[in-house]
């Protein structure tokens, strides 16, 4: 339920009715969810500058701050003849030859968000496993930390690359060349020196797995769902909170 004093307080400041602001709350949650209703209305409250931690206790403080979007699109309404009509908005045009309009505005979303927190979360994980290993194996931790089948499909990788001497490589590192499975399985093969991070390496192998499948769909430019969004966005948030709670 949310805080009566805070949804006053809302209401107040915005001047609309409670229906109103359960309408901006929906719009909050299909745009940045998954997300509680209750904790929809919190955010609404934090970017318009009400101070929820004088309210709210400051674990929910936390959360929604952790909820809050970076950036709000404008809000999309028709432009009003004098007349007091509204004009409808032009059909446009497909903007590229053979692909609907709709998947050209699905990527733009899926080239500025999506696409950035799995490059980032999918690094972040390879610099955690090169840093937690050789601190554990030493410089040789890619032969004495990794399983063979792991060595031998990326060497597959880094041999078949060779014959391009053209491109750069990818990193000085065979880390650099192993998929987003290979991560999963070279964690789970060295459970000890990742337990003071992952408490739950159950939760970990599920979340990788769900991630890696959306993933894949992202890879080959085929389409994703708003749930797998949501998992990428989900994943990205939680592993950001593991390694900053465990100091990194």
């Amino acid at each position: 339920m949310v805080n009566r004093e805070l949804k006053g307080l809302l209401l107040r400041k915005l001047r609309i009715t409670p229906q109103a602001l359960s309408q901006r709350a929906q719009r909050i949650k299909a745009l940045h969810g998954p997300m509680a209703t209750e904790e929809a209305v919190y955010v609404i409250a934090h970017l318009n500058g009400i101070d929820i931690s004088r309210i709210l206790p400051i674990a929910i403080v936390d959360r929604i701050r952790s909820l809050v979007p970076r950036e709000l699109p404008a809000p999309v309404t028709s432009p009003v003849k004098k007349s007091g009509r509204r004009i409808r908005p032009k059909r446009r045009e497909n903007s590229y030859p053979l692909v609907e309009q709709a998947t050209v505005d699905s990527s733009v979303l899926i080239g500025t968000e999506t696409f950035p927190q799995m490059f980032v979360l999918e690094n972040s994980i390879r610099k955690l496993i090169a840093t937690k290993l050789s601190k554990t194996h030493g410089k040789d931790w890619w032969t004495e930390a990794v399983t063979r089948g792991i060595q031998e499909s990326v060497q597959r990788t880094i041999d078949k690359e060779k014959r391009y001497p053209h491109r750069e490589r990818r990193g000085l590192d065979p880390i650099f060349y192993s998929t987003f499975a290979d991560l999963k399985e070279i964690i789970l093969h060295n459970r000890s020196a990742f337990s003071e991070i992952i408490l739950d390496f159950k939760w970990f192998e599920v979340q990788m797995d769900q991630v890696y499948m959306a993933r894949n769909s992202l890879a080959h430019s085929t389409s994703i769902t708003r749930d797998d969004r949501d998992r990428i966005r989900l994943f990205y948030r939680d592993w950001s909170r593991l390694l900053e709670t465990a100091g990194y």
